[in-house]
């Protein structure tokens, strides 16, 4: 980090000793008079800088917004395919109920043995 701090500081230097770094056909006017030498690079810099600030805060209020937009439509999604698979648990259960009732019937004996060896067991046991 301190190198990068060196490194800006440096150039900043430069940009204000030095007339023009690179060949660059900047001209800037301030109150209508043609700024010119290190005070056009500080002008430049800073207003260059200002710009860029402000289009860091529009884009980061764009994306807070876009956030909370698309955090709307989840939830809305989220509960609209809840509703669906539930429609469609209820749909193939009620479609199924007739093949399922053997399967049904096996089932509940298989819950009867079990509860009654279990029952036998903590008798046994004295619980």
């Amino acid at each position: 980090m301190k190198k990068i701090l060196t490194f800006a500081l440096v150039f900043m230097l430069a940009c204000l000793f030095l007339d023009k770094i690179g060949g660059s056909d900047l001209h800037m006017q301030f109150n209508g008079d043609e700024v010119d030498g290190p005070l056009e690079w500080l002008f430049g810099m800073a207003f260059a800088g200002g710009g860029l600030l402000i289009a860091l805060a529009a884009l980061v209020c764009a994306a807070v917004v876009a956030g909370m937009v698309i955090a709307g439509v989840g939830v809305f999604v989220v509960a609209g395919l809840a509703i669906a698979c539930g429609v469609v648990v209820v749909v193939l259960l009620a479609l199924s109920s007739p093949v399922l009732l053997p399967l049904l019937i096996l089932a509940a004996f298989a819950w009867l043995l079990v509860g009654r060896n279990r029952r036998q067991r903590a008798r046994e046991q004295g619980i």
